[in-house]
């Protein structure tokens, strides 16, 4: 009975996470729900608190019995579309767990056919990559455009929607979009990466210098010219748009 109500309590959290991030992204409220989506959070957390078949189902996914409303199901629909593939950024552990549990689910109740352990473990990976490569962002250290290179990779061989949903996003457009079509990148997107790594080591430098710590300065200092070789020399440089109509 423990191990259905924790079940209950994480599913009903879940959602609610879900909806948040949806709202707050659609409907730009911070903090509390706009009335519309309060309403659908309550609807769905009392559907979980009287699921009957909490013990065999955990997530409404794998279930056969459609309880929603028409009209709450399409907005819990468009909600799952939305949120699903961004929980990794928000609420990363909850993600994977949730992905983890619910193949091993449809393994226990043998419904659909669960996910290959091949098609798991790049979806895993993927979702690493991804958070890796939004880390190197901001933090030059770690190079971002490798590391959505692999996200693309790892979709594209585990989660169908996961890949069309990222090959979307700002993160593409913006980082790999030019690189993957032309081989290349705009100087004005090189010069923006190279300005950024050189400013956030310059600081981490300096700060290390101060300490005597020689040998991180020198490791910090051999990673900056590395990708300094990298963009300049590896990454081949492309016209814009407007370069190219003159």
């Amino acid at each position: 009975m423990k191990n259905i109500e924790t079940k209950r309590e994480r599913e009903k959290r879940m959602v609610s996470q879900m909806i948040a991030l949806y709202c707050r992204r659609n409907h730009h409220t911070s903090g509390a729900l706009c009335p519309e989506c309060a309403a659908l959070n309550d609807y769905a957390r009392a559907r979980s608190e009287h699921c009957p078949f909490m013990e065999t189902k955990t997530f409404c996914v794998n279930c056969r019995v459609h309880c929603y409303k028409p009209d709450m199901r399409e907005k819990i629909r468009a909600v799952m579309r939305f949120s699903g593939p961004r929980m990794i950024f928000y609420h990363p552990v909850a993600a994977v767990r949730h992905v983890v549990e619910t193949e091993r689910e449809k393994k226990e109740t043998g419904e659909r056919k669960p996910m290959k352990l091949k098609r798991l473990f790049f979806l895993i990976l993927g979702c690493v990559c991804l958070a890796l490569g939004c880390v190197g962002i901001v933090l030059p250290v770690l190079p971002t455009v490798p590391f959505f290179l692999a996200t693309v990779f790892c979709f594209a061989n585990s989660s169908e929607k996961l890949h069309t949903w990222f090959l979307g996003t700002e993160l593409y457009q913006k980082h790999l979009d030019s690189f993957v079509k032309k081989k290349g990148m705009t100087a004005q997107t090189k010069a923006g990466i190279l300005m950024s790594v050189t400013l956030l080591m310059a600081v981490g430098f300096f700060l290390m210098l101060r300490k005597a710590l020689y040998i991180p300065c020198t490791i910090l200092a051999i990673v900056w010219l590395c990708h300094l070789v990298y963009f300049l020399f590896g990454v081949k440089t492309i016209k814009t748009e407007c370069e190219e109509q003159i």
